[in-house]
């Protein structure tokens, strides 16, 4: 699978970016990992994948775990769109976290459709 490992790491940067923004909890990335375990060849993942399933720990762990820090690459208004998959999640943004507010996110949300395609393709469990 694309996008797991080091030099190749938009998936789990993704998935990683949403944690970091609030739009999943550590639930979700642990049934992420179960999907990806599912639905590809298991000698193809990375043994991150397999330590997710039942991961709970703080995000400085869960860098030591992957043995990198992701990275997805994105401008900063699919950043800002990000955050309005919080927002329809029915989670607030804190003025402290984010320099724009809900309707600036939903806004950039509607302008940015690739970042809700994506978040469905990643995370087709969690309805929106």
């Amino acid at each position: 699978m694309l996008g797991l490992v080091k030099g190749n790491d938009q998936t789990i940067g993704f998935v990683v970016c949403c944690l970091l923004c609030g739009v999943i909890n550590m639930d979700e990335v642990n049934r992420w990992a179960e999907k990806v375990i599912g639905e590809n060849e298991v000698s193809d993942l990375p043994d991150y994948i397999f330590d997710l399933i039942d991961f709970n720990g703080t995000i400085t762990e869960l860098d030591r775990l992957l043995g990198f820090f992701p990275y997805w690459r994105r401008t900063k208004a699919q950043g800002r769109a990000v955050y309005g998959i919080r927002v329809r999640r029915g989670r607030k943004l804190r003025k402290d976290d984010v320099s724009f507010n809900e309707e600036q996110a939903l806004e950039a949300l509607k302008k940015h459709p690739e970042i809700e395609k994506l978040f469905r393709e990643t995370f087709p469990f969690i309805d929106l």
